[in-house]
């Protein structure tokens, strides 16, 4: 399966979204009009079941005998009965539909629209992702688009968090921006307390002051020219391992290095960014947003706002800037 969503035995992929079929990178999931209720992108989106819980046990070999586990709990789907992980008494479930009601206020009052939604690997992992209603250019006809993403795990893997996330709308490459001001997160609640969508509130005037920062700091990348050796520099200290020369560094990370290169200059876009520190970034983010080759496209989606690639976005993102 070249995906990570959740398909049901009925075949639903638990997915929707808006806008063409053809934007979507595995193609599955239900077609939502813009304007479609909260309660439509449930069930669309395959988010209409809940998190139940029960006490796990095991059989002892010897005497055949049942043994509860007292300090764990086994999560499970409540309409397919299919365990989704096993995980400590102290653990607050975060219920699909919870994802959706978090953006109720935000979609009815404040002008934004969700755009896709759905679960992931059988269900432990769920997310929403809503158009902010921001875009700007970066340079003329390089358009940026802002998304408000909140996203949970149920197997412990991750905290309930909401990120905003750039899209460079030329090839759909996405950068989480932290969204901070001093010490201060939007979102981020633990699974030990209980996450509650009515009393959670944005804070909108730090998304406004973080969308208006992250295109300060593109267009300060845009207007600063940089040269292809002087990026393939850049790259090989972000990517070469210390102490080590060119000749014995690994296959992988020299491929790397050159799918950015030939990103940077011949990508998506690339005639509006090439030969500046924003078109190394878009180099760096095309890459590590649709595809390295290095992971199946099921963990590629889910890495690329998440994991592993995202920091490789963040961490680039960032050191670029010190660069100017």
């Amino acid at each position: 399966m070249a995906h990570a969503l959740t398909i049901r035995e009925n075949g639903m992929a638990e997915f929707a979204f808006t806008g063409s079929r053809s934007a979507i990178w595995h193609g599955l999931g239900n077609n939502l009009e813009e304007g479609a209720s909260l309660e439509e992108w449930k069930k669309a989106a395959g988010m209409d079941w809940d998190v139940f819980e029960a006490v796990p046990f095991f059989t002892d070999p010897m005497t055949m005998q049942q043994i509860a586990v007292e300090d764990k709990k086994v999560l499970y789907r409540s309409d397919s009965k299919k365990s989704l992980s096993v995980v400590g008494n102290d653990f607050q479930i975060v219920q699909p539909d919870q994802i959706i009601e978090f953006f109720r206020d935000l979609t009815t009052h404040n002008g934004m629209r969700l755009s896709t939604a759905g679960t992931l690997f059988g269900g432990r992992r769920f997310w929403a992702l809503a158009d902010t209603g921001k875009a700007d250019e970066v340079t003329k006809g390089d358009e940026v688009q802002g998304h408000l993403l909140l996203v949970t795990a149920c197997d412990g893997s991750l905290a309930t968090t909401a990120k905003f996330v750039s899209t460079r709308v030329v090839c759909n490459n996405t950068l989480t921006v932290a969204m901070r001001e001093g010490s201060k997160q939007l979102v981020k609640v633990s699974h030990r307390s209980n996450f509650d969508a009515d009393k959670v509130h944005i804070d909108l005037g730090l998304i406004d002051a973080t969308w208006k920062q992250m295109m300060a700091d593109l267009r300060k990348l845009a207007k600063t020219k940089m040269s292809m050796s002087a990026q393939e520099d850049f790259f090989k200290k972000q990517l070469y391992k210390a102490g080590k020369v060119e000749a014995d560094q690994t296959w992988g990370v020299k491929r790397e290095l050159e799918r950015i290169m030939s990103l940077a200059t011949g990508g998506s876009g690339s005639d509006m960014s090439k030969g500046t520190a924003w078109g190394a970034l878009c180099g760096a983010t095309e890459l590590y947003t649709h595809g390295t080759g290095k992971r199946a496209a099921d963990h590629q989606f889910w890495d690329s706002y998440n994991g592993q690639l995202e920091q490789k976005k963040i961490k680039t993102f960032q050191d670029l800037l010190a660069t100017v």
